[in-house]
């Protein structure tokens, strides 16, 4: 009901508070049986709505805008990729699905030409339309209390009110503002527990002698391998050694080390939401995360490349990806996003101190959490195995590797708070 209400605010504000602008009118591209919205990111196959990723829409959108002419894949990779280091192989890919997507056009071509060792030509003959008549959006900035947001809709035809409606609207308006502000205020002073089901309040109950895990705890991550209990750790630059110059964007290295915070918070790993929670809201089994590294500078951990095409690698092609950290927090599709998991908890279940967790790499894991791609955090082999590493007293190495769904969930790693960074 508070929801309902809270929209039919906004509504009332857009009529009462601000005027209509107008903006630029929207484009469409029309090729063969296809219309691109490029507005609205929609693709259409006649009147049948396309589902695109947001990079697969982005990439559609540019060869559409240059149809007839080659685009190099630098200039694809630098225009839907923008200060983002990118694999060809990732815009090869992309290519191959919407070629799929586009099978069906009519008359067999295929719409997306390869040019060997240039880039990609969209062969389609490609209309550009500007529908004045239906298409042009209005504006609107509403204010309210402390914050501003811009509403964009299609324009209905303008009406008159009578004097009487306009009193009766500007009184419920207010009613609105008063209910909206009351909730406002009494949710500012609102605990993070205050979103919490019953059966996470009753576990917390259970629990109350045990510390919670939040978004925004800095953690440590200690490996429960046999014999080893070391803690996941960053160090190094990349850059600094020409074995590693395949992964330019990568900030360190990451491996595990027998102290908890060997140097400088390089331990130490802070829990960011990647999937809209705050700051403080308690983390649970599903949870999808960002880890970043509490080093200055030290980057987000992230799935970096498949082993075999690391030959400093080669005794540990066993293993699926190998792992440091970049500075984006999420540098291609998924690879640093992960997601907490566990074998013996289902999702929703809150995180406590000294539970023991799986993290499971995002790399190209669909809605239905299927077809997992770059796996389980784990570690493998020791540091000294690596002679590149010889400078670096660390425990074992850190890859990613994939479990089948009939395989046990590995929950392999003891997450407790860091005493380096208190909360």
């Amino acid at each position: 009901m508070s929801g309902f209400i809270s929209d039919l605010g906004w509504i009332f504000c857009g009529f009462i508070l601000d005027k209509a602008k107008p903006l630029q009118t929207q484009t469409l591209f029309r090729f063969g049986i296809f219309t691109l919205d490029a507005s609205e990111h929609r693709l259409w196959r006649n009147n049948e709505p396309i589902q695109l990723k947001p990079k697969q829409f982005e990439l559609l959108h540019y060869l559409a805008s240059n149809a007839g002419r080659v685009s190099t894949k630098n200039d694809i990779l630098d225009a839907v990729w923008p200060d983002t280091y990118v694999e060809e192989t990732t815009l090869a890919r992309n290519v191959s699905w919407l070629r799929k997507l586009l099978e069906a056009d009519g008359d067999g071509r295929q719409l997306i030409e390869t040019v060997p060792k240039i880039g990609y030509r969209f062969t389609s003959e490609v209309s550009n339309i500007n529908n004045d008549a239906h298409l042009i959006v209005e504006e609107q900035s509403v204010q309210y209390f402390r914050t501003e947001e811009t509403i964009v809709h299609t324009p209905t035809a303008t009406r008159r009110f009578s004097p009487v409606f306009v009193s009766i609207l500007v009184g419920v308006a207010f009613t609105l503002f008063a209910v909206t502000g009351f909730s406002i205020y009494r949710n500012s002073f609102a605990t993070p527990g205050d979103s919490l089901t019953p059966k996470q309040r009753a576990l917390i109950a259970a629990n109350s002698g045990r510390n919670v895990i939040k978004f925004g705890s800095v953690v440590n991550l200690q490996n429960r391998y046999p014999n080893d209990g070391s803690y996941l750790d960053a160090w190094g630059a990349v850059w600094s050694k020409s074995e590693f110059k395949q992964v330019p964007t990568e900030s360190m290295f990451v491996s595990t080390h027998i102290e908890p915070n060997r140097d400088n918070g390089s331990g130490s790993w802070e829990i960011v939401s990647a999937n809209g929670k705050a700051y403080g809201d308690q983390l649970v089994v599903g949870d999808r995360v960002h880890l970043k590294n509490m080093y200055p500078d030290g980057g987000y951990l992230d799935a970096c490349g498949w082993t075999e095409h690391l030959k400093v690698f080669e005794k540990f092609v066993d293993q699926t990806g190998a792992v440091f950290t970049t500075r984006s927090q999420d540098r291609d599709n998924g690879t640093g996003i992960w997601t907490i998991r566990s074998s013996n908890s289902e999702d929703g279940t809150p995180i406590f101190e000294g539970d023991s967790i799986a993290i499971e790499n995002s790399y190209f894991i669909n809605d239905k959490g299927k077809n997992r791609v770059s796996g389980f955090l784990t570690v493998a082999g020791k540091v000294s195995d690596i002679p590149s590493f010889s400078e670096y007293n660390g425990s074992k190495l850190v890859f990613t590797k994939t479990k089948s769904y009939d395989e046990p969930i590995p929950d392999n790693w003891t997450i407790t708070l860091s005493k380096t960074f208190p909360e």
